[in-house]
């Protein structure tokens, strides 16, 4: 598939999500369907994330792109996830949309790729920017496989497989403890 092909899978897939959120009632079978399908959107929006940093020409013009649209489109993710208006200030910064996870995940790869900083104080950077993706849509599971997708760029097998077990890992421990069964977690119910 062409770069274009991916981008527009990203949006019809995250356009199905969007939908289900807003018009599809909650635990029916289309919403599941339906979200499923959304589930598509991140590794592709993170792996697009990572040409997009292989290929630009500024590197910190492509970060405030991306902070700037992530805080255009705050308001409106709010609105739709949680389907009113925030309580207090502290709720509204602490449930960021995707964008601030893309923007983290950037964020990330510049300080890997393009720090001069011994080896020590860049690890320290980028764990204090990767933890910020908790704030995040997806957690920290975007800046990790933006990280993975470049690192194994070379190798395509690599990169599924590292994608894979990371994903596996990374979202039974962030996101089983928020659920009260294996099945509630597996089918997105609390």
């Amino acid at each position: 598939m062409s770069r274009n092909q991916v981008k527009l899978l990203a949006i019809i897939a995250m356009t199905i999500d969007h939908a289900a959120l807003v018009f599809v009632a909650p635990e029916s079978l289309l919403y599941y369907a339906m979200r499923l399908v959304g589930r598509l959107t991140a590794p592709i929006m993170a792996f697009m994330l990572v040409e997009g940093f292989h290929y630009t020409r500024s590197r910190p013009k492509y970060l405030l792109r991306l902070l700037a649209f992530a805080l255009i489109s705050q308001p409106f993710y709010f609105r739709m996830v949680f389907g009113r208006a925030p309580e207090t200030a502290l709720e509204y910064f602490t449930n960021w949309n995707v964008m601030f996870s893309l923007a983290v995940a950037l964020l990330s790869l510049i300080i890997i790729m393009g720090s001069s900083l011994p080896l020590m104080p860049r690890m320290m950077l980028l764990a204090g920017c990767i933890s910020l993706a908790q704030f995040g849509d997806w957690s920290y599971l975007i800046p990790v496989w933006a990280i993975i997708f470049y690192v194994f760029r070379e190798s395509p097998k690599k990169q599924v497989v590292a994608f894979a077990v990371t994903s596996i890992v990374m979202e039974t421990i962030i996101f089983l403890p928020q659920y009260e069964s294996f099945g509630a977690f597996s089918f997105g119910t609390i």
